[in-house]
């Protein structure tokens, strides 16, 4: 893969595929950039802990699983040699359809085009693994993601609402 520079960061960008190595630094920058934009964090928010659990964990468990199933669908922008961002990609053959399933920047890298490069980096492996479509969602309070996917050609197509209740 090659390496993306980009005029306003530091240093460069590079995207490149993910390493048993980066692990902890994408929980970490997990739980910097999921707050308050993810199902597991509006679930705490009105319901507290769940199972006596944060959204940090849950989310974080979430994106271990992509980690352990995905891990060559999954991809790590570096700046200056510091993790600054990834992105989890799954790859649905039978609809010939990759997802986008979790993407994050670090805040601290947030504005100077990673995620540019890392959506860039999804789109061109979904291209080689012969990917006709390419999907990915966000939630309504996600403002940045949605100017950020139809930034990058995505075309909203519906809305989905989620419930969650007690038993």
């Amino acid at each position: 893969m090659p390496e993306q520079a980009d005029p306003q960061a530091s240093g460069r960008i590079l995207v490149r595929k993910f390493r048993r190595a980066d692990h902890r630094a994408i929980l970490d920058i997990t739980e910097d950039s999921f707050g308050g934009f993810c199902l597991e964090a509006n679930m705490e928010k009105h319901f507290g802990p769940i199972a006596g659990t944060s959204w940090s964990e849950r989310k974080r468990d979430g994106i271990g699983y992509d980690l352990r199933r995905h891990p060559n669908d999954t991809f790590v922008a570096e700046v200056d040699g510091e993790v600054a961002g990834y992105v989890a990609t799954r790859l649905y053959s039978s609809i010939l359809t990759g997802h986008v399933a979790n993407m994050a920047v670090r805040r601290s890298f947030q504005g100077i085009g990673v995620g540019k490069a890392l959506m860039q980096a999804a789109l061109d492996h979904f291209r080689r693994e012969g990917m006709q479509y390419a999907r990915v969602e966000t939630l309504e309070q996600n403002f940045k993601g949605q100017r950020f996917y139809p930034g990058c050609g995505f075309k909203e197509i519906g809305r989905q609402i989620f419930y969650f209740r007690e038993l």
